[in-house]
């Protein structure tokens, strides 16, 4: 990252702190025998969370057929683990919004809330080499860009604006910012100590060929946020132009074919396409 890194983050006034209602429950991420009403106590101390716990639940994606308002009917439908996932990570999608909810950060907050899901819907077929929790790595995938949107916005939208010459939004980050968004956010998911899971999918959802660790999830990651861009809900409003890792259906054992059928039936999947929440 270099200088260029350094010197944007020291415009940065005051650091964003990872949220308590994120930092109670990765705390408890590891205890087997963490309650539901555990869970909730902490939970229903963020409304905003709560809510947004509920919506989810309500969804075709958890097979909802009777909405709920209640938030222990919520936990109960979605399951202690992804509701763990889906409260910390929505709480750190929200960190990003509380000044100012622009259309930009609707954007990335949604699509990231898509390639959580697609993920963990893909990550059904390789439940043996992924384990739990993807939900989490999906919905912070992106959270450099949400770093760059709300305390650099002149920044990101002189890289929007470069876009329109370059060949892809990586490129134009090359160009304009010296660095990539997953650097930005791999260095702040790594101040916040989040799980090592989530710091490897974070700096490396787009090239997972070159992950050392975790390199599956990485992989799984990013298929989901190659679909999601390219075919349901793009980060912008623009086309990426997101170019395939190939190295990503090798580390997973998938062919051609297998992607463009898991392609298929995300786009096919009116509960993933239904997502968006703010």
């Amino acid at each position: 990252m270099g200088n260029a890194f350094k010197s944007n983050l020291q415009k940065i006034e005051k650091l964003p702190t990872l949220p308590e209602t994120a930092h109670h429950i990765l705390n408890l991420t590891n205890d087997p025998l963490l309650s539901i009403d555990e869970l909730k106590n902490i939970i229903e101390r963020d409304p905003a969370i709560s809510a947004r716990i509920i919506s989810v639940a309500n969804s075709a994606f958890f097979g909802a057929s009777v909405r709920t308002g209640v938030l222990d009917d919520a936990i109960m439908r979605i399951g202690i683990n992804n509701v763990k996932s889906i409260a910390v990570g929505i709480s750190v999608l929200t960190l990003f919004g509380e000044s100012k909810i622009t259309s930009d950060y609707k954007r990335l907050f949604n699509h990231s809330v898509i390639v959580g899901l697609t993920a963990r819907s893909l990550a059904k077929k390789f439940r043996t080499i992924i384990g739990e929790n993807i939900l989490l790595d999906g919905l912070l995938h992106d959270l450099g860009y949400l770093v760059l949107n709300s305390y650099f916005p002149e920044v990101y939208q002189n890289m929007l604006d470069s876009f329109q010459c370059s060949r892809s939004l990586l490129d134009a980050e090359k160009n304009i910012l010296g660095y990539s968004h997953a650097e930005i956010g791999f260095w702040l998911a790594g101040q916040w100590s989040l799980p090592n899971t989530v710091l490897d999918t974070i700096l490396y959802h787009h090239t997972p060929s070159l992950s050392k660790n975790n390199a599956r999830r990485v992989a799984v990651i990013h298929i989901a946020d190659y679909i999601v861009s390219k075919n349901i809900f793009s980060p912008f409003e623009k086309d990426p132009n997101y170019s395939l890792d190939q190295g990503s259906c090798d580390i997973l054992g998938i062919s051609k074919n297998d992607l463009k059928d898991m392609e298929e039936k995300v786009q096919s999947g009116d509960e993933i396409l239904h997502m968006t929440i703010v």
